[in-house]
């Protein structure tokens, strides 16, 4: 039996086989590990090892054997009600229903991988049903929202001029780490293809077809390949006009400002930035502030509160997407499903609500 530690085989002794914190390394390493963002990895490391953690407070040992469905349910019912002294505030629904969807990842794949320590899958039981939310409230943007996010992202230059006695002369001048078209570029990227924040900067510049700037802009069809989503799964994406245009602006003008012998990444960090990785690819963090950035510029030029958008946020782009994407094309569910990149139903119900505007005037005169 083999057992991974940084990377180097080693052999594991019979005791060691029968071991859920083991083996979680070893799953992370096969399963998760390249397979998705650093940050989710760190995620399910940490939800796998909090029942690891509950099970050998349960029993005194982390025995994979010993693992049954009652294990499962307890640990679920312990996250969702209280800690352990009775005094900590359990987790939301949500989260523990994330929590038992990485270990049921783990139990199946430990089901696969070592089927004589455990016969059956113990996280497959209709008895474990997935707690119930509250109906989500619909977070896509209206169509009005949706024209004037577009409109400042068309004259985001304006926002990052410097400014007072900072620059002399006629000529404008940006600030020094400013990159607006990059910025554009990003949300109309996110806007035409649904995706999430984590496969954007995932996204290499070979994947982008074509991928020079006269060509995108002649282009009547450009598309984005091989777009890594979950559970290994690969996309393509086609691009709409304005995100074609808004992607060739930035690869003629400033990626180039940016580029290093690493640089793979489609969108690159400014080069002086003092966390910037190696190759300059994006953090999610860092599309997090851009877009939340924008989404108060567009705000602060709104009266109406039903025009304002904050917090702009990468998933509220997406569920746009899906509400849109749903109305064009009647509700195609497979398409929904191919674009959306879910099978299960209920998740594609949740990305197409419709804004809250809309839902109220729909039965205005009922």
């Amino acid at each position: 039996m083999e057992k991974i530690t940084s990377r180097k085989v080693v052999v594991l002794s019979n005791s060691e086989q029968d071991s859920l914190r083991l083996w979680k390394r070893r799953f992370i390493e096969e399963e998760i590990h390249d397979y998705r963002t650093h940050d989710i990895e760190k995620k399910i490391e940490k939800q796998l090892q909090r029942f690891i953690d509950f099970f050998e407070d349960r029993y005194g040992h982390d025995r994979i054997s010993s693992v049954v469905k009652r294990d499962v349910k307890a640990w679920l019912d312990y996250l969702y009600e209280k800690g352990k002294d009775g005094k900590c505030k359990g987790f939301a629904a949500a989260t523990v229903n994330n929590h038992k969807a990485h270990l049921s990842l783990f139990m199946r794949w430990l089901h696969l991988k070592v089927p004589l320590l455990l016969p059956e899958d113990p996280t497959k039981d209709r008895g474990l049903k997935d707690i119930l939310l509250p109906a989500p409230e619909p977070k896509a943007l209206t169509y009005e929202q949706y024209l004037s996010l577009k409109n400042i992202c068309d004259r985001l230059e304006r926002f990052h001029l410097l400014k007072g006695r900072k620059w002399k002369g006629n000529q404008t001048v940006l600030r020094k780490n400013a990159r607006p078209k990059r910025d554009r570029a990003i949300v109309f990227t996110l806007i035409s293809t649904g995706i999430r924040r984590e496969m954007l900067i995932n996204i290499d510049l070979h994947q982008l077809q074509p991928n020079n700037p006269d060509e995108l802009r002649k282009a009547r069809r450009a598309k984005i390949i091989r777009i890594r989503g979950k559970g290994r799964t690969e996309q393509t994406k086609y691009l709409s006009y304005d995100a074609r245009m808004a992607i060739a602006d930035y690869l003629e003008f400033e990626r180039p400002l940016d580029v290093d012998h690493q640089s793979a990444a489609l969108f690159l960090a400014t080069v002086n930035v003092p966390d910037r990785r190696m190759g300059g690819r994006l953090s999610v963090r860092t599309i997090n502030q851009i877009l939340e950035q924008i989404g108060k510029w567009h705000d602060a030029e709104q009266n109406n509160p039903d025009r304002k958008i904050s917090p702009l946020t990468p998933h509220k782009l997406r569920h746009t997407f899906g509400y849109m994407l749903s109305d064009e094309t009647n509700g195609n569910i497979q398409r929904l499903r191919e674009e959306l990149g879910h099978r299960n139903d209920r998740y594609i119900n949740v990305y197409t609500n419709p804004p809250e505007e809309y839902r109220a005037s729909d039965i205005e005169n009922f």
